[in-house]
């Protein structure tokens, strides 16, 4: 499997290129990649997709075939999570280190909808992440 490792702000990632969609990670797999004494260790993995190939278990919102790209963000424990704002930072990097884009802006689908993201001239990345909703507890 290939894979590449990457961080944003304290988090680090296991990025996983898989464009068809052809791989499926079990909670375990991902478990066991993410730990840190016997796999490659990371906070999460960040499976890159193309939206086209992403399948029903990858849980989608209807809109991510907007963008070109999905990504399918795992947490450590092996939960699907709908997004994270490193992983989504360290996932946009990627798409633009790996020649998968060249725009500087980026429209990626995440379980929490779409996201835009921008490489800014310092080289920084930033998202757009919508609006800040309160918690009801």
């Amino acid at each position: 499997m290939a894979f590449v490792k990457g961080h944003g702000t304290g988090n680090d990632f296991v990025i996983i290129p898989d464009p068809d969609g052809r791989l499926s990670l079990s909670d375990a797999q991902v478990q066991w990649l993410c730990d840190r004494h016997v796999g490659l260790g990371a906070d999460g993995i960040l499976r890159v997709v193309r939206s086209a190939s992403v399948t029903t278990e990858d849980v989608a919102p209807a809109n991510a075939s907007e963008a070109e790209f999905f990504m399918d963000y795992r947490n450590a424990d092996g939960t699907r999570a709908e997004m994270c704002g490193n992983g989504i930072r360290v996932f946009a990097r990627y798409l633009h280190a790996a020649g998968l884009v060249s725009e500087p802006e980026v429209v990626i689908g995440t379980r929490g909808g779409l996201r835009r993201t921008t490489v800014e001239p310092d080289g920084s990345i930033s998202v757009e992440m919508g609006t800040a909703m309160p918690l009801d507890i």
